[in-house]
């Protein structure tokens, strides 16, 4: 793992400790083991956006993103293989990867119902707590809809499943597309379109 994936991976891994949707994965974990599964998980999510979109992190290493094209979202079979994300389950346990899973298949599935076929999809933004609220996800956020521009991208979709987000995203130029609380976990969801 190159650097630049290490330090991805160790921000979106402590920025999500305390995220809904991850302490629903790992309920009745200790923040310890957590904390080692979310590094473990992440990483691998990292991996595959370096291989089939991008990753971003800020110069003073306080914010990451990571996000895919259209026509890679949501990764496939062989693409979790190729990046080694077929093997989260053996190493955050099968209950936390059947409990993602089944969440984002209904979320994300919703997202790529409704999405356009030139999209791209905002994976994950991680900002350190010490740096919130000064300005980080707007920084990356625009970095990636530049390169998505780049790319012939015409609109930028993402999730959330804490709703302060909404608000912050919604300032960021994105409309609130869907909200629904997932049946498999009963998490809400937001999904949130910004046109390019």
């Amino acid at each position: 793992m190159s650097t630049k994936n290490e330090t991805a991976t160790r921000i979106i891994a402590e920025a999500f400790m305390n995220y809904p949707l991850m302490q629903y994965a790992f309920e009745g974990q200790s923040e310890q083991r957590r904390a080692v599964r979310l590094q473990r998980l992440h990483g691998h999510c990292v991996e595959a956006a370096a291989i089939y979109g991008q990753v971003l992190v800020t110069p003073d290493e306080l914010g990451a993103l990571i996000w895919l094209p259209g026509k890679n979202f949501p990764v496939s079979l062989p693409m979790e293989i190729r990046s080694g994300m077929a093997l989260i389950p053996l190493q955050i346990g099968i209950r936390s990867t059947l409990r993602l899973m089944n969440h984002d298949g209904e979320s994300e599935g919703w997202v790529r119902k409704h999405a356009g076929a030139n999209m791209g999809y905002i994976w994950v933004v991680g900002v350190l707590a010490k740096a919130r609220g000064k300005g980080y996800s707007r920084l990356l956020i625009d970095q990636s809809i530049e390169q998505m521009r780049q790319q012939g991208i015409t609109e930028c979709w993402l999730k959330t499943e804490d709703p302060v987000n909404v608000g912050i995203y919604q300032h960021l130029g994105f409309t609130l597309m869907n909200e629904m609380v997932v049946k498999s976990s009963g998490i809400k969801s937001w999904a949130m379109k910004r046109e390019l």
